[in-house]
């Protein structure tokens, strides 16, 4: 093709070609390059790209390179810098397991939507929907870039169908009869009442587990909640910043919830005095709400344990109580919240929903004797 005239004003490298377009050639280590790109500031930023993944090692021409090549500089360059360290371990969990098996060795040019989907349709069989979803995503994320980056012509996940799962299973609550029932055997027990705050608050586990004392304000009678325990292959357990924006948020302490936080605190200061230097409160965390009786922080594991071990003492003496799980207990706050007359809104705030449809689709249940008292409400009306 022939090259327009107006090239001396173009920089070093770059001139414009008789169709429009501009073309970047340079050469490292005796190799000719050749880019193409409608703007000249895309150009050179692309040229810049693909010199740094020479100089890296990490370049490939776009018909040799592997899924797996690919898909670790993808996260190296575009993900790293953007998500969580959370997360960024969490997408390459899900990749070692659930897509890398199936696509061993394969160039990325060559994955057709077909190949998707039958990956879809087999971890759908053992995968939950949400992490089916977060699956797609990956997939999506990875092959968009390339797409980008023009190094495929088509990115072929939009192309492919979700799996159909089975209807979900309507979210357990306890009613005010097996709430007061748990309460009973919650306060049996030294951890115990870290259920009890979450039953009253609708915090999330670890947003609990990572309370500090300066997120309690006494006077206020308020809680502060500033960041989530979470736990990392590289750094540990630390806190970090709330799941969304709107998960910082304060809640008010209700009159139970007031005094578990100040017996607790006066009994942490106890335990301290008692035990001197066998108090060893996890590094980076030393100001816990919630701890273990030595002041080391408080694992997923050992949550479960206890939530487990309660309903297990209740069936013990007799009495029939459906499986609860710690969520639950955020889901029998709400509930409990929407039958005594919450505004929405309200709601949406103390949960720390990032939008008020959620709040609505997930939180709208209503037990069936709270419906019957609102349909008295309007049967004066026909």
């Amino acid at each position: 093709m022939m090259e327009t005239s107006d090239a001396k004003k173009l920089p070093k490298g770059i001139t414009r070609r008789s169709d429009g377009r501009y073309m970047g050639r340079f050469q490292y280590e005796g190799q000719r390059y050749t880019l193409y790109d409608a703007s000249v500031d895309k150009l050179l930023l692309r040229i810049e790209d693909m010199k740094y993944e020479l100089r890296h090692g990490i370049y490939e021409h776009e018909q040799n390179i592997t899924l797996d090549k690919w898909f670790h500089t993808w996260m190296e360059e575009y993900k790293k810098p953007t998500v969580k360290l959370t997360t960024y371990e969490l997408y390459l969990r899900t990749y070692e397991h659930h897509i890398k098996p199936h696509f061993k060795g394969r160039k990325l040019k060559d994955i057709k939507p077909e190949n998707i989907q039958r990956l879809l349709n087999l971890e759908s069989k053992k995968l939950s929907k949400k992490t089916l979803s977060r699956l797609k995503v990956i997939l999506n994320g990875v092959f968009s870039q390339a797409y980008k980056n023009e190094m495929i012509k088509k990115n072929p996940v939009p192309l492919t169908q979700f799996p159909k799962y089975p209807s979900e299973k309507e979210r357990r609550v306890m009613s005010k009869e097996e709430q007061n029932i748990f309460l009973k055997y919650v306060r049996q027990l030294y951890y115990g009442n870290i259920f009890e705050v979450a039953l009253s608050t609708g915090m999330r586990n670890g947003e609990l587990r990572g309370l500090e004392w300066t997120d309690v304000d006494f006077e206020e009678k308020m809680i502060h909640v500033n960041g989530t325990l979470v736990y990392s292959e590289t750094k540990g357990y630390y806190k970090t910043s709330p799941k969304t924006r709107s998960s910082k948020r304060d809640i008010p302490m209700l009159d139970n919830v007031y005094t578990i936080l100040k017996e607790r605190q006066e009994r942490q200061l106890e335990l301290k005095e008692l035990l001197e230097d066998k108090w060893k409160p996890y590094p980076g965390l030393e100001n816990l709400v919630f701890c273990k009786e030595n002041g080391n922080l408080i694992e997923p594991a050992v949550m479960q344990y206890y939530i487990e071990h309660i309903q297990e003492m209740i069936k013990r003496d007799g009495i029939k109580f459906a499986k609860i799980s710690v969520h639950t207990l955020r889901h029998t706050f709400a509930t409990r919240c929407i039958e005594n007359g919450m505004q929405p809104q309200v709601l949406k705030s103390i949960l720390g929903h990032s939008s008020l449809a959620m709040t609505m689709d997930l939180y709208s249940h209503v037990l069936p004797d709270t419906k019957s008292e609102e349909m008295k409400k309007i049967s004066g009306l026909f």
